[in-house]
């Protein structure tokens, strides 16, 4: 480790244009993030590059700061600063990487409380913040811990539940210690997962002979397609996306300020399109009504993409217990398979707690690599 002298923070500059002065330092961002999620996770792919960072400040539904910490010429941490423009507009989410080769000595502290200073000046009282953990960390029966920890005597083991139920966090991780220590409560926890594809043909028989033997398969219909969705499809699209939230396995935090029609499929469509992203979709049919009563994505980033990022994935209630989530995201792995053979690697989130989605997730052959924990605080007015 090397230690390293008082740290400086100060307010990157928004780049107006991508030239060689941005490319340069917002490589070096993309750089610190890459290593951080490599020290967590020992997974580096998830972190976009210089010109998708660059991208990404311009969201127009968000005003984005990132704060940087200098040890003299070196990089040592960042703060991004999320505050939403349209709704939550009393909300701001932190987000603090340092860098894992690099002694902490407060850095981390330091960008987080110059973070809130930043925030709470723009008026957000409510923060967020997010932590990121290795995995698996589930404690085993006989009292020992999975993966990167060691055996723990049992009953010697202290956790933070989440207030939503979703899961919960071991007090022994450092980035459990650093939220706790700053004054936050645990909010909700996330699944990381990983599958590695195209996946291996007789997994593949097995599941379709599973799908077949559950009731009623044959009451359904599974439709794919990339890109934008056809044009009779996007009211029943809509239609699931307002669904989504109530069909879910938490209810939102907030209301979705903004109602689904076609035109916002169409229009949240089109901004992923701009941003170089493809969409690879899956949906069910039911047989007897003819409507959508189900759906899956995942998304692709730039030309032959190696990765891919599992979005959305809703059955209706009603719907459910009938292999349906299996079938529609089997169904999308197919496809990617076929129109993107150069992904190697699918990335799913799901709350820690959601016994449902984890079980699709596991049968598919994902992998929990990590957890994410997101943890809020109330600042009161001045």
């Amino acid at each position: 480790m090397i230690e390293h002298p008082p740290v400086r923070i100060e307010q990157m500059r928004i780049p107006d244009d991508f030239d060689d002065a941005a490319q340069e330092l917002l490589g070096r961002v993309a750089g610190l993030v890459r290593r951080s999620r490599q020290h967590v996770w020992g997974i580096s792919d998830l972190t976009g590059d210089a010109q998708e960072l660059y991208r990404d400040l311009l969201d127009p539904f968000e005003r984005v700061v990132v704060l940087l910490a200098w040890t003299g010429d070196r990089l040592a941490g960042r703060a991004e600063v999320r505050m939403p423009l349209v709704a939550s507009t009393g909300t701001a989410h932190i987000t603090v990487d340092v860098d894992p080769e690099v002694t902490s000595q407060g850095t981390g502290s330091e960008l987080l409380s110059a973070a809130e200073q930043l925030a709470v000046g723009e008026s957000r009282r409510h923060l967020r913040i997010q932590t990121e953990h290795p995995g698996p960390e589930e404690i085993q029966g006989d009292g020992s811990v999975t993966g990167v920890f060691p055996v723990i005597t049992p009953g010697m083991v202290e956790w933070v539940d989440a207030a939503d139920g979703s899961g919960r966090l071991p007090v022994s991780n450092r980035q459990t210690r650093f939220a706790l220590h700053a004054g936050y409560r645990l909010e909700s926890v996330s699944d990381f997962g990983v599958l590695e594809v195209p996946l291996p043909p007789a997994r593949v028989q097995a599941l379709l002979r599973e799908v077949a033997a559950s009731p009623a398969p044959e009451a359904y219909r599974i439709h794919v397609w990339a890109g934008p969705a056809p044009e009779e499809r996007l009211d029943e699209l809509a239609a699931l996306h307002s669904r989504m939230a109530a069909d879910s396995f938490l209810a939102p935090v907030a209301a979705d300020p903004e109602p689904w029609d076609a035109e916002r499929v169409r229009r949240t469509e089109q901004l992923r399109a701009e941003a170089g992203n493809v969409s690879l979709v899956a949906v069910a049919e039911h047989g007897t009504t003819g409507h959508l009563v189900g759906m899956t994505e995942i998304v692709l980033a730039g030309e032959d993409p190696v990765i891919g990022m599992q979005d959305e994935t809703v059955v209706l209630r009603e719907h459910r217990r009938r292999w349906l989530a299996t079938r529609l995201k089997l169904a999308n792995l197919q496809q990617l398979e076929r129109l993107a053979p150069t992904v190697r690697t699918v990335y799913s989130w799901s709350h820690s707690g959601d016994d449902r989605m984890s079980r699709v997730n596991s049968r598919l052959g994902f992998r929990v690599a990590g957890r994410s924990g997101v943890w809020s605080r109330e600042f009161p007015a001045a």
